[in-house]
Parts: structure tokens; sequence; C-alpha cells
């Protein structure tokens, strides 16, 4: 070989050497998740705002939804954050480590007997199969499964045994398909006569095994399960000194993560909550806290899941911990969407935690109350309609008073939503009562009261959906961030109340003499309520979004003096539905992906099943609703009043617009009933804004007789 040859080969050499090696580098990356039951928000002060360490300023934070489908408890909740799905776990699951016994039998031997192989690793989960069964429609362990087919090595360490019970739930996140693992669940934790339960968590250990990973593509779980051990020990010590060992704990866990920041073994740290303690659930402190530490510091989480800040949901755990390796579900579809940084908006995330907590916890007994206030005043109103002939004039506007009243409560029930924090629950009340009242008084003093009523809800509505709803995220017609039923876009309680008002402000046009005007303007109105109800950037509510175009389909037909027969009503609305599921579908084009995208995407790839299990869950949950829920007061009584007004023909009104309004609002209501997830509720809100407005002319009526032609009753 020429002296020429052996120097270009060892530039060659020289060349591809560190080429290699520095792509062998590039892939090794480990993700550290802490898992630690018991932690909650409560924790989460002491950690922000009297720990020394700098650790949490570095942090990102937020807010997780860990409601799973059954009742709230750690394997629920972590079986819900380890699948994807919402779920309830399996009796008696567990994970057990090679050499530990299992039914009074080495794990490994029984395992063998019931045909599982136990090549697989040093874990054993005994009742896997009972989990596969439960969870046909998810793959079970689709999480360790893709990360070890992608070269992805999982670990892990420790538990949360106590005397009276093992708990073993961290292997849930690093299992593969045939319920297989890695870990050190026993060598992780220590001995320690003075600590909850006689164990502690070995931190010289964790680092020693992180280290020796810290050149590896690895996903390490760690389940520090001190403060579990500690609540389970509470209610047999001192209250100041439970304080006392609570924030010894909670130093031991600062302390560890401070070390493991500082020594850059792992590029990501997850610090999880898959179940609160037991103070903090008696309290709705019902969010957990979840904390992440990476390249970037001190912003806040929140997905496209939630679409809020600081709000992430359990749901969201896999697709996150895939995309930290650079991965994807291919062709598995998965609920949940990446978790994601954003620069913080100024506010502070105790204080927002606060104001969800604080809806949650008054909320049942705000809406009842106001349900049953509802339901009162409807029926006060609808026996009065009997005797107001001959009634006083006083009473006939203290009842007019009273509807107007009602349909100004759900505007207030939204303008006034950020305030609840700064006036408390009462003085939410107070104000929503005299605000009401105020407004209720003072169009009543206008020629149109149900149309100004109409067009100030209309536009309030509009306006907080277009600027991403801040108003009705925390109003108690909202939805709750705890409960997790939506997360943004029309709520179903706005969503009945937003059709309605939308025909209140086209009931000048009714009555107008030239049909052309009022056909155009039901169509321009149609298309801003569809868009604003449909649209992946706004209202994003299909059931809505499909009431409405039944109910101005049916509008405008009726403008057309078209007759429908019963046959002619089921083709038109057969042929609305068909074209409302494509216009849907177009408006999921653009904009982040929606719920109603992915249903969509799941449609189009062929999941028919999936289609059908979203229709029976929508069918469950209605009938629950229909069962237990307040808003079943209101529906039925609604129902039954306008009932009556259609039967009594000699009380009904004779103008053609307020027919055509009664008409299309009873479309609108039963529609809403039959196509929405909750629509109970939003078949509730919007019979009852129809029957209000019906009764508020009903009783205007009686003093002038020849009304036909006066514009003073909208």
């Amino acid at each position: 070989m020429s002296k020429k040859s052996l120097i270009g080969w060892l530039c060659v050499i020289f060349l591809i050497c560190p080429v290699d090696t520095w792509a062998a580098e590039s892939e090794a990356k480990q993700v550290v998740v802490m898992i630690v039951p018991g932690l909650s928000f409560h924790e989460a002060g002491w950690f922000l705002e009297q720990d020394d360490s700098s650790i949490w300023d570095k942090a990102a934070m937020g807010a997780m939804n860990i409601r799973p489908d059954g009742p709230y408890s750690y394997l629920n909740n972590m079986m819900t954050l380890s699948l994807g799905v919402r779920t309830v776990g399996v009796k008696g699951w567990n994970s057990y480590q090679l050499g530990e016994s299992f039914q009074e039998m080495d794990v490994a031997q029984w395992m063998s007997q019931v045909g599982w192989r136990t090549a697989g690793g040093n874990l054993f989960h005994p009742y896997y199969p009972q989990l596969k069964k439960k969870n046909t429609a998810v793959t079970t362990g689709l999480l360790g499964q893709m990360l070890e087919d992608a070269g992805v090595e999982r670990r892990v360490f420790g538990h949360s045994d106590t005397t009276v019970e093992q708990l073993r739930y961290g292997s849930l996140l690093i299992m593969n398909q045939q319920g297989e693992g890695e870990g050190s669940l026993l060598e992780a934790v220590r001995a320690n006569p003075q600590a909850p339960s006689g164990v502690e968590m070995n931190p010289s250990f964790l680092m020693e095994q992180l280290a020796e990973a810290k050149d590896r593509r690895q996903l390490s779980v760690i389940e520090w399960g001190d403060l579990h051990r500690l609540y389970e020990q509470k209610p047999f010590i001192e209250e100041q000194l439970f304080a006392d060992k609570r924030q010894q704990q909670l130093q031991r866990l600062s302390s560890f993560l401070q070390e493991l920041n500082e020594s850059g073994y792992a590029e990501e740290i997850w610090l999880l909550a898959p179940m609160m303690n037991e103070d903090a659930y008696r309290e709705k402190q019902q969010l957990a806290p979840v904390f992440y530490w990476g390249e970037k510091k001190g912003e806040m989480l929140t997905s496209a899941t939630t679409k809020q800040p600081y709000l992430v949901s359990s749901l969201d755990v896999i697709p996150t911990l895939l995309d930290s390796f650079g991965l994807s579900s291919g062709e598995v579809h998965l609920t949940g969407e990446i978790i994601r940084q954003e620069r913080s908006d100024g506010g502070n995330i105790s204080k927002a935690v606060d104001e969800m907590v604080l809806i949650y916890k008054s909320r049942a007994n705000v809406l009842s109350t106001y349900i049953s206030f509802l339901v009162i005043a409807l029926i006060t109103a609808g026996g009065f309609s009997f005797i107001t002939e001959g009634s006083k004039q006083m009473y006939r506007k203290l009842i007019r008073l009273l509807l107007l009243s009602m349909l100004w409560s759900p505007f207030w029930f939204l303008a006034l939503a950020r305030l609840t924090p700064y006036t408390g629950v009462w003085g939410f009340i107070i104000l929503l009562i005299i605000s009401s009242i105020t407004c209720g008084y003072l169009v009543d003093q206008t020629r149109i009261p149900i149309f100004w009523t109409g067009l100030v809800t209309f536009l309030l509505l509009t306006c907080d959906v277009a600027l991403g709803s801040p108003f009705m995220q925390r109003s108690y017609l909202g939805y709750d961030p705890i409960i997790g039923a939506r997360y943004y876009g029309m709520g179903n309680e706005f969503a009945g109340v937003y059709l309605i008002v939308a025909l209140m402000v086209l009931m000048p046009l009714l009555s107008y003499p030239r049909k052309w005007l009022a056909l155009t303007g039901a169509g321009v109105l149609a298309i801003v309520v569809i868009l604003v109800l449909g649209k992946s950037t706004l209202g994003t509510n299909a059931g809505a979004t499909l009431s409405a175009m039944i109910t101005f389909a049916f509008l405008l037909s009726r403008l057309c003096q078209s007759r429908l027969s019963a046959g002619r009503f089921a083709i038109m609305t057969l042929a609305v539905l068909v074209g409302g599921v494509l216009l849907l579908f177009i408006l999921q084009l653009t904009g982040e992906r929606t719920h109603i995208g992915s249903a969509f995407e799941r449609l189009l790839q062929g999941d028919v099943r999936f289609i059908i299990d979203l229709i029976q869950r929508k069918l469950a949950m209605n009938f629950k609703l229909f069962k237990h829920s307040n808003w079943t007061q209101l529906l039925v009584t609604s129902y039954l009043l306008g009932a009556i007004v259609l039967w009594r023909k000699r009380r009904q009104l004779k103008r053609a617009d307020m027919q055509l309004f009664m008409q299309a609002g009873v479309v609108a209501s039963f529609s809403l009933l039959l196509f929405n997830d909750s629509g109970v509720v939003a078949a509730a809100t919007s019979m009852f804004c129809v029957v209000s407005s019906y009764y508020f002319w009903l009783v205007k009526s009686a003093k002038e007789p020849e009304a036909g032609k006066d514009n003073s009753f909208l």
C-alpha cells in the first residue's frame, strides 16, 4: 500500500469514527418520571413558597386532571395515566420482583404454571390477563412496547408498600404487551425503623442506577412512595408531629430532585402525582400537580387536550413520553395530546388552581339552587297565565320582571364568572340576582325586551368563544376542568341558550312584512351560529352544530311557507344531518386537532367500532344525566309547560312570528336532546328560554288584546 493510500484510509477512519461516536451519543437520552402518590397542591404550595431549593424556579408547572372512569384511587388513576384512556384497575393488581412470592408460591414458578413466559424481565404481573380482558378497546402495554420496539430501555424503581398492603404501580408505564418489564422495586427502598412503615426511598441507589443509564436511551420510572406511607399513618400521629414529618419528607424529595437535576443524568425529569392524599381529596383539591425540568425553564404546561393555561390531562402522558424519544403512536390512535411548554401569561398556578377548585366545590350547590328557582319561577308563571285576564297590573309586572330576570341570568352567569374568586360564592349569587333583576326591569321599559335580552347574550357568548372562552372556563354554567368532560369551546349549558337567543335576535325580522329580509337575516345568522358552534378553533360542539343546522333549516322552510308533513320533515332532517356531518368535517380541517377532528380521523381509518362505542357512551351519559342530574327537573318542567302552551289553543298568541319562534325553539330543544352528549342539559336550558319568552308574551298580551300588529311584545 502506498504512503498516499495509507494516509487516505487513516483520514477516512478518523472522519468516520467521530461521526459514529457522535451519532451514538446523540441517541442517548434518559427521561425520568417520578410517580409520587399522595402529592397534592398543598405540598406543591410548600415547594413553591417555603422550600429554599432553587429547583422549583426552574420547573415548568401545571395541574393535571387525573379522573379515571370510576372512583378516584391510586390504582384507577394510574391505570388511566398508563393506558391513555379513562378506565379502572383490576382488583389485586401489583408488580412482583423475581424471587418474591405470590399466593404462597415463587412468583416466577406461579407464572410458568399458568402459561406465561418468565424470560422477558425480572418483573411479573399475575393479573395482566385480567387487565387485557377488561380493556379490549385499548392496547395494553402500548407505551412500553413502542419504546421496546424503538430500542428504548425501560426500568422502574421503588414502590409504595405499607405495612398494610403492597402498592407497586409504577411498572404500568414500562411493561410491554406481554406484561414484561425490568426494575428494582426492592433495592430502591431501604430499611429505616424511624420512617413510616419502616422503609424509605434510597436516593444513593437511585442515583447510581440513573448514572449507569445516562449514556443509554432509557425511560426510568421512580415510584417514590414515602409521602404515601406517611399519610397512611397520619390518623395515628399527633398533628404537630405529622406536620414536622411531612416537611422532612418534602425536603427529602426536593433534595433528591435538586441532586438529579444538577447531575445531568437525565435530559428530562417529570414529577407526577397519580393520586392526591385523602386530606386534599376531601377538600375537593382533585387536580394533581405536575412539574417538568427540561431545556426551557420556569414556564407553564398545557396541551391541545385542554387548551387552558396550566391545565393538562393524565391522558396526555403517553403521547408526551413517546415524543420525548422522537416517537409517535403511528396508526394507533391516542386520546391525549403532547404536553407542551408555553410562556407564562403572568398568572400564578396556585391562583389558577384555587379558582378551579372554588367553582368545583360550590358548583353543585349553586346550580341545584339555581335550577330549583327556575323550576319554581316557571311553574309560578305558568299558573299565573291561567288567571292573567283578571289580574292586577302590578302582578303582571312582577311576573314579567321575574321572567325577564330569568332570561338574563345566563348572561350574568357568564359575565360575572371571573369575579367569583374576589366576591366569594355568596357575593357572586347576590351580584347575579341584583344584575339580572336590574336588566330585566330596564329592558321591560323598552318596546322589544326579548330582542334586547337575546342580542346582548348572543354577543357576549360569541365574543367569549372567539377569545378562547376565558369566561366560560370559570363559569358555573360552563365546563369544569376537574370533572373533565369538556375543556374548551361552547359548553352544553350555554349551547342550548345560544341557539334560542339567536332566534330572539331574529324576532324583529320575523314580523317584518318583507319576507326576503327575514330570509336574508336568518341565513346570515345561521352561518354565524354554525361557524361559532362547529369551527375547530371556536365552539367545537358537534351536537349543537347539527341541532343549529336542523333548527335553521326548519325556520327557513317555514319562512318560505313550505308545508312540512312528517315525512318531508324526516327527509329534510336526514339531508341536513348528512350535510351537517360533511360541513363539520370541513370545519375541523384548520386549526388544532380537537375531539371532533379525532373522531373523524378514526372514522376515516375505518374504525367503525370507535364510532359505535362513542354513540353508546353518549347515550349512556344522557341516560345517567336524566336519572341523576338536577337539570332533569328543569327539562321535565319546561317540556310540560311547553306542551300546555301548545295544547291550550285559546291561550296561544295569534302572532305568526311568536308562533314560529316557539316552533323553531321546540325543534332546537329536541335536536339538542337527541344529538348532544349531555343533551339533557342543553335541551333543558334551551326549552327554559323558549317557555320563559312565550309566557312573557302571554302575560303582557293580557292588557293589550289588540297587540297583533304591535312589536312591543318582543
